[in-house]
């Protein structure tokens, strides 16, 4: 079967978003021995608890609308839904701001994390910067412009490498780690906002609110279900390390963020990359070739683990016999870290990738169930470590183990809403 888009295309298009990715993962992970000697494990642990929750309330900066960006096919459409996505972010990131205010003392006291109670202003500030990123980020892939994207990733890792570095060397406690992480991702908005900006500007002159309610109502199923989805799948990758920071302390949780850093290279320089472009090519092929789609997703599938398998093997080794050499004696558990949790790793890397297909399918239904499951897996295995008092590592061994299973899963219930659309597909007159 032929496929139904131009394999040279697709992994040209990977390429101009793994080689920006690559060199931004780089700049970061060359970095890392650096970070280790001039933050503590708990300096850390308060960005893991930072980044948990700037994870889940960016979920509601938009309201997953803008993952709907590349679906229409009339360009009208398509700004009258940018429009309204800009336009959630801005409420959203005031309603934060308004929320942690008044809330900032039991934040702080649930997290068990004191020392990120004086820098909680910058929840709000990265709610804006990274929503208006996001946004802006999928209207890039509507037009295809992948090598802006990549650019972007460069800029946005000097600029966190760099106020990390610079701030740490003057500052103690977590305030270079937070302001690095703040500022770096919200840069390069506007790179991606001036890829067609006389046109884009021409149009958004001509929303008008008709218009936004139309699209809001024609992709309902984004913030109606996509939302409660994607709050669940940023529960599932960002609440263990909470969890683990409010059960073991911050040192445990500044620990497992090194070790989830190991595999962020990989993760974000292919994983990542392959996905923004599969996320395109699925949107552009659904109503095509429901054949070509099955392809499509067996093909990336078997592609990403034969790519994983061996870069998670050499994680394994580097974390069992060199992490006391490159970041110090007070981060060798977080090199066993890693190799409890490498097999999850590899299972997440392979099935990932694929993560769109559903929201393509509009079948946000098997995507909340699928995060449902997910969830129930992963926290399952830190909760029965926690009430059985276990330590830390057996509880990460027990948390890799349930991951691995989860993530099989989440590749199986994608596969099951291709085959079925398919179906319906051949079955139609």
């Amino acid at each position: 079967m032929r496929l139904p888009f131009q394999l040279q295309g697709f992994r040209l298009k990977v390429l101009q978003v793994a080689g920006g990715t690559a060199v931004a993962q780089g700049l970061l992970v060359l970095a890392s021995p650096v970070l280790t000697r001039l933050y503590t494990p708990a300096d850390f642990g308060a960005l893991v608890v930072y980044m948990s929750l700037l994870a889940l309330l960016v979920i509601l900066a938009s309201l997953r609308y803008e993952f709907a960006l590349p679906i229409p096919e009339d360009d009208a459409e398509a700004v009258d839904l940018l429009a309204v996505c800009m336009l959630l972010v801005v409420v959203t990131a005031s309603l934060s701001s308004l929320v942690l205010y008044l809330l900032r003392e039991r934040v702080v006291a649930w997290t068990g994390v004191p020392a990120l109670g004086p820098y909680l202003w910058l929840v709000p500030v990265s709610i804006f910067g990274v929503g208006f990123y996001q946004v802006f980020n999928c209207w890039a892939i509507r037009k295809g412009g992948y090598a802006r994207i990549a650019r972007t990733k460069v800029t946005q890792s000097v600029t966190q490498v760099a106020l990390q570095v610079g701030v740490g060397t003057v500052v103690k406690g977590p305030l270079g780690l937070l302001l690095g992480h703040a500022v770096g991702r919200s840069n390069g908005t506007r790179t991606l906002a001036m890829l067609d900006w006389r046109n884009d500007l021409a149009r958004l002159r001509q929303v008008r609110w008709a218009g936004m309610w139309r699209a809001m109502v024609r992709f309902r199923r984004f913030p109606v279900i996509a939302s409660s989805t994607a709050l669940m799948n940023t529960c599932n990758l960002r609440m263990p390390a909470l969890l683990l920071a409010v059960y073991f302390g911050p040192a445990v949780a500044g620990w497992f963020a090194l070790a989830q850093r190991v595999f962020a290279l990989p993760s974000s320089v292919i994983g990542e990359s392959v996905a923004q472009v599969y996320f395109g090519e699925v949107a552009a092929t659904v109503n095509r070739d429901a054949g070509g789609l099955m392809v499509l997703f067996r093909g990336t599938l078997r592609r990403m683990f034969l790519l994983g398998l061996p870069l998670m093997l050499a994680a394994m080794a580097a974390g069992w016999f060199l992490f006391p050499v490159l970041f110090g004696r007070n981060w060798r558990e977080a090199g066993i870290f890693v190799v409890a949790i490498a097999p999850m790793a590899l299972a997440q890397f392979t099935a990932a990738c694929a993560d769109s297909t559903l929201m393509v399918l509009e079948r946000q239904d098997l995507a909340f169930y699928r995060e449902l499951v997910r969830s129930g897996l992963l926290f399952s295995g830190i909760l029965i470590a926690y009430l059985l008092k276990w330590q830390p590592r057996p509880a990460i061994f027990l948390f890799g183990a349930t991951g691995t299973l989860a993530y099989v899963i989440y590749g199986l219930i994608t596969w099951y809403a291709i085959r079925a659309h398919s179906a319906a597909r051949k079955a139609a007159p």
